[in-house]
């Protein structure tokens, strides 16, 4: 068996939405007077995990403080959970803040490990959560890596034991209560556990401790429930601000659509209906529903629509929490086929950019977007990020890199339109755009320039 967990360290801040990354963020837990979590900001403060608020406090006075809710965050926990298993079906949760999932039934699936943990590795960052993990031969074993922040993807078993051998007793899910009773005999480090027969170990320690080591060693595998997701959505978002204007909830409502629409993908499912709730502190809750004529799959269709609502309301009173619930799913029919068929499309494309990035490196990886400049020919560029921009110009499909000179004559379909700018660059031009078509029925992004030279810029299919 291969397991690799997921430890999510600061989930809670994650998923607040925080609007500034540069403010310090702590999660403090009142019952037992301690913090939870806390951002790079706060860390670089000063403030850790485990201290007192006062002492957080004192180091960090400018600190934002979180309160820690248990069952807000075992609800972005299954979120996560939900997002994950349209890759991987043999997940294991560990509320609140841990997941782990076997491995080696999906190599042969996704052609090799690196495939599979890179496709892993996309989604997480496309949930913008952090993470520490570790990959063992046991869910014991991974998590214990993870907990120390190992962080590294092994493929053979010495490297696991070499990895283990170098985590702290602190890492396992050893009690203090028992940590100390292996100190006594003279046992300080997991190294000198792993090497201690457990023949041994059961003459002086109960059969909890034996378990737990022989489930580390991978020499018993104890039962999992592994994740089932439910038949009904239910997600919700707390962000870390009150929220005054309409506009600023849009951000909230796209996540949680998007992780809707990841949820109906793998049942083939949807829904013409959302019905959201904005949560005051003092007030009773906004029921906000939208609705669709007709199916809709992708998050920037929805996202229109829950814009238009949102321009009809007035918040009562700043919004402390986000809920979306979709109680009733239609089933795919051959009316809704596209549905299907993105779905197809959407997931080989995760799967081969995953594995791209698995052959030849994330730096080599570029993706087009689109900017916000009046010239053709400065308008489309490259990121290694695939962070989807807008664009505002109906561009050909195809754009030359370089303009080639125009040796037909097309007909002149459109056009002109003319284009001088470029003075804050220093890159000016002057050209008259246009669309033709040649005989044999192709449409060409033409433009002429100030000497009145015609070049072709790119093609429409």
């Amino acid at each position: 068996m291969l397991w690799a967990y997921f430890h999510f360290y600061q989930l809670t801040i994650d998923s607040g939405g925080e609007k500034d990354n540069t403010a310090a963020v702590i999660v403090y837990e009142a019952k037992t007077n301690r913090v939870r979590q806390c951002n790079a900001a706060a860390s670089s403060a000063g403030v850790a995990v485990g201290m007192g608020m006062a002492q957080a406090a004192a180091l960090c006075q400018s600190v934002s403080v979180i309160d820690y809710c248990e069952q807000r965050e075992a609800h972005r926990l299954m979120a996560l959970a939900n997002r994950l298993y349209q890759a991987a079906s043999d997940i294991v949760t560990f509320t609140p803040d841990g997941l782990a999932l076997r491995l080696d039934p999906l190599i042969r699936y996704y052609e090799g490990l690196e495939n599979i943990w890179q496709v892993l590795v996309n989604e997480l960052n496309a949930a913008k959560v952090k993470y520490a993990f570790g990959v063992g031969w046991s869910i014991e074993a991974a998590k214990t890596l993870a907990m120390n922040k190992a962080n590294q993807l092994f493929h053979r078993n010495e490297q696991i034991r070499q990895a283990l051998s170098a985590c702290p007793l602190s890492a396992t899910e050893l009690t203090d209560k028992q940590r100390n009773a292996l100190k006594r005999v003279g046992i300080h480090s997991l190294q000198q556990l792993l090497d201690v027969p457990a023949s041994e170990l059961g003459r002086r320690f109960d059969n909890t401790l034996i378990s737990y080591l022989c489930a580390l060693r991978a020499e018993t595998f104890p039962r999992v429930n592994y994740y089932s997701p439910p038949d009904t959505f239910f997600s919700l978002i707390e962000p870390s601000y009150e929220i005054s204007h309409t506009e600023q909830l849009l951000p909230f409502m796209r996540n949680l659509t998007d992780e809707f629409l990841t949820f109906a993908r793998l049942r083939n499912r949807f829904s013409q209906q959302l019905c959201f709730s904005l949560c005051f502190r003092e007030i009773p809750s906004m029921t906000l529903t939208v609705g669709s004529a007709a199916p809709l799959f992708k998050v920037k269709q929805w996202e229109s629509l829950v814009s238009l609502k949102l321009e009809q309301i007035v918040l009562p009173a700043p919004v402390v929490k986000l809920t979306l619930q979709v109680d009733e799913l239609e089933d795919v029919d051959e009316q809704t086929s596209d549905f299907f068929n993105n779905r197809v499309h959407e997931f080989a494309q995760k799967q081969l950019i995953s594995r791209l990035q698995a052959r030849l490196g994330e730096s080599v990886i570029q993706y087009p977007y689109a900017g916000d400049d009046f010239r053709p020919d400065q308008l489309s560029s490259f990121q290694q990020n695939n962070v989807k921009v807008e664009r505002h110009h109906p561009l050909p499909c195809v754009s030359l890199l370089s303009p080639a000179p125009l040796d037909e004559s097309p007909h002149i379909e459109y056009g002109p339109v003319r284009i001088q700018t470029g003075w804050w660059d220093g890159n000016t031009v002057k050209r008259d755009y246009y669309i033709g078509r040649t005989d044999d029925g192709r449409r060409l992004h033409l433009y002429r320039d100030s000497a009145g030279a015609w070049f072709i810029s790119g093609m429409y299919c």
